[in-house]
C-alpha cells in the first residue's frame, strides 16, 4: 500500500508522488551484461511534469479550484493476502496435447 495518507487533486501531484517514483528506466549493463534500472532521466521526467502542469491548467479552467482539492486515503493498512497459487508450466501443457 501506499504510504501517502492524502495527495491534492492534480496531476501534477499525482504525477511528482505517484507515478515518477514507480517508474524506472532500463538500462543495458556493457560490464555484466542484463540491465540495469535507473532513475528517469531528466529529460523524461520534465516532460511528464510538463504535461501534467498542462492537465492541471485545463482542469482549472473547466473547475475553478478543482485542483486545491485534497484527498485523503481512509482505507486502513491491510496486509497483502497470501496465496497457494502454483506457476503453470505452460511448455508442458503444449507438449501433452500434442502428444496425446
Amino acid at each position: 500500500m501506499s504510504d501517502i495518507k492524502a495527495i491534492r487533486y492534480s496531476f501534477t501531484a499525482s504525477m511528482e508522488k505517484l507515478i515518477i517514483p514507480r517508474l524506472v528506466w532500463e538500462q543495458p549493463d556493457h560490464e555484466k551484461g542484463g540491465v540495469v534500472y535507473a532513475e528517469l532521466p531528466d529529460e523524461i521526467r520534465n516532460y511528464l511534469m510538463e504535461t501534467a502542469r498542462k492537465a492541471d491548467e485545463r482542469l482549472e479552467e473547466e473547475v475553478p479550484g478543482g485542483t486545491s482539492v485534497v484527498v485523503e486515503n481512509k482505507w486502513p493498512d491491510i496486509a497483502p493476502i497470501g496465496t497457494n497459487l502454483k506457476k503453470l508450466n505452460l511448455e508442458g501443457e503444449t507438449n501433452r496435447k500434442e502428444k496425446k
